[in-house]
C-alpha cells in the first residue's frame, strides 16, 4: 500500500510581539527547527479584545507574547502554555518568561565606558522597566570605580514609537547635555535615543565623540549606521533570545513547570560615536588607537610597538603607568570580549573561536578565559543564560 502524502496539521504558536521584536525574534525561532509548527504573529498594538478573540478562534497550542501593561494581562489569562518577553513575573505565576539581562547591559555599558579612561558619565533614558534595569546595571558598574552617572529621564511614549524617536531637542536636553563635564560618556536607553542625542548634541554645539560619546543599546542595524556619526552599541542577541522563547514555549507545552531565563547581552559593537581615548599621552593614544582599529585579535606586542614607533620596555611602562595593566593583558581583555560574544551569538567551535579571537591553539585560550570567567568556554556557552526561578 502506498504511504499518504497527505501532512499533519501543524501545531499552532501564537506570537504577540511589536513588529519591531517581531522582526528580531524570527530568526531565532527558525533556529530552534520545532518540526511541523506553523507561527501566527500578531502586532500587539491592536486592540486587545480583537487579538483575545482571535486566538481563542484559531486554538493555537502555545503562546508568546511581550509583557505590556494594559495589553498582555487578557492574553496571560488565556489559559494557554505561555511564554512572557520579561523576567519579572510576579511569584507564583504560571508563565514561562525570558530576556534578555538588562541590568548586564547597563554594566557593560559601564566597563565600556571605564576602559576609554572617562571620568564624566551620563545616562538618558525613560520612565519604563528595561530603561530602569539599565541605569541600575549602569549605577552598579560606575559604583565600583567611585563614580555616578548624571541622569535625564523622560516620559515613556509607547513601544509602537521605537523606531520613530525623532523629537526635536528640548531645552531642558540641550541645557542637560551643555552642562555635563565634558569630555562624557552617556549611556543611551536604546538606540533610537542614542541617535536623538547625537542629534541633540549637534543643536547643542557640542562634538561627537571628542565632547560626547554616545552608546546605545540593541545594536539595530536600521538606527545605529544611519546615525551621524554612526552609533556604538550594545549588543542584544536577539536571535539567541528567540531560540531560548521556543525552548521555554516547547517545555510548558510538554507540562514542565515555568522557568525565568535572563540572557547575557552581547559585546559592544563599536562605531565613530564613542572614537574616543581619554588618555593624556599621546603615544599610549596611537596605541589603543591600533588595538581598536587593526584588530586586537590580529596584533601582537612586537608588531605593536613597531607600529607605533616605540620600544617594547617603553610599550610596557607606559600601559602600566597610566592603565595599570601591560600591553599583553590589554590585548587579551579585548580578545576575550570578542570571544564571549562569538559564544553567546554565534554557532562557531570553540576552536575556531580560539583562532579567530588570535590564539594559536584553543588550550591558551581555554586557560585565559577560565582565568577571565572563572569557567570553561564551553561552560560559559551553555550558560549564557540564568535560570531564575525554577
Amino acid at each position: 500500500m502506498a504511504q499518504s502524502s497527505i501532512r499533519p496539521v501543524p501545531d499552532r504558536i501564537a506570537v504577540v510581539l511589536t513588529q519591531v521584536n517581531i522582526r528580531r525574534f524570527v530568526p531565532g525561532f527558525v533556529r530552534y527547527n520545532r518540526p511541523n509548527t506553523t507561527f501566527w504573529q500578531l502586532n500587539s498594538h491592536q486592540p486587545v479584545d480583537e487579538t483575545v478573540s482571535l486566538i481563542r478562534q484559531w486554538k493555537p497550542l502555545g503562546l508568546i507574547a511581550e509583557c505590556i501593561p494594559g495589553i498582555s494581562d487578557p492574553l496571560f489569562e488565556l489559559g494557554l502554555p505561555t511564554v512572557a518577553v520579561q523576567y519579572n513575573l510576579p511569584p507564583g505565576s504560571p508563565h514561562s518568561c525570558c530576556d534578555v539581562d538588562d541590568e548586564a547591559v547597563g554594566e557593560t555599558a559601564a566597563k565600556f565606558f571605564l576602559g576609554k579612561r572617562l571620568r564624566s558619565f551620563a545616562f538618558y533614558g525613560k520612565n519604563i522597566q528595561y530603561s530602569e534595569q539599565r541605569l541600575r546595571g549602569f549605577l552598579r558598574g560606575l559604583a565600583a570605580e567611585n563614580q555616578k552617572p548624571e541622569v535625564l529621564v523622560e516620559p515613556f511614549e509607547g513601544p509602537e514609537r521605537y523606531s520613530e524617536y525623532w523629537p526635536a531637542p528640548s531645552k531642558p536636553l540641550l541645557d542637560w547635555l551643555r552642562g555635563l563635564p565634558k569630555p562624557v560618556g552617556i549611556l543611551a536607553a536604546h538606540d533610537p535615543m542614542g541617535r536623538a542625542l547625537i542629534e541633540a548634541a549637534r543643536h547643542a554645539e557640542l562634538d561627537v565623540p571628542s565632547e560626547v560619546a554616545v552608546l546605545g543599546v540593541n545594536d539595530d542595524p536600521l538606527v545605529c549606521p544611519l546615525s551621524q556619526p554612526a552609533l556604538s552599541s550594545v549588543r542584544v542577541p536577539w536571535t539567541r533570545l528567540g531560540s531560548e522563547l521556543m525552548g521555554l514555549l516547547e517545555r510548558r507545552i510538554a507540562g514542565e513547570p515555568p522557568q525565568s531565563l535572563l540572557i547575557e547581552p552581547g559585546a559592544v559593537s563599536e562605531r565613530l560615536s564613542t572614537d574616543i581615548l581619554a588618555v593624556d599621552d599621546p603615544l599610549l593614544r596611537r596605541a589603543l588607537e591600533a588595538m581598536r582599529v587593526g584588530g586586537a585579535e590580529s596584533l601582537n606586542i612586537h608588531e605593536l610597538s613597531k607600529q607605533i614607533g616605540c620600544s617594547r620596555r617603553h610599550l610596557e611602562r607606559m600601559f602600566r603607568e597610566h592603565l595599570g595593566r601591560s600591553p599583553k593583558e590589554e590585548l587579551t581583555r579585548r580578545r576575550l570580549s570578542i570571544a564571549r560574544d562569538l559564544l553567546l551569538n554565534s554557532n562557531e567551535k570553540i576552536a575556531a573561536i580560539s583562532q579567530i579571537c588570535g590564539w594559536s591553539n584553543p588550550q591558551p585560550f581555554h586557560v585565559a578565559f577560565v582565568a577571565a570567567e572563572g569557567v570553561s568556554p564551553g561552560v560559559f556557552r551553555k550558560q549564557g543564560g540564568r535560570l531564575l526561578r525554577e
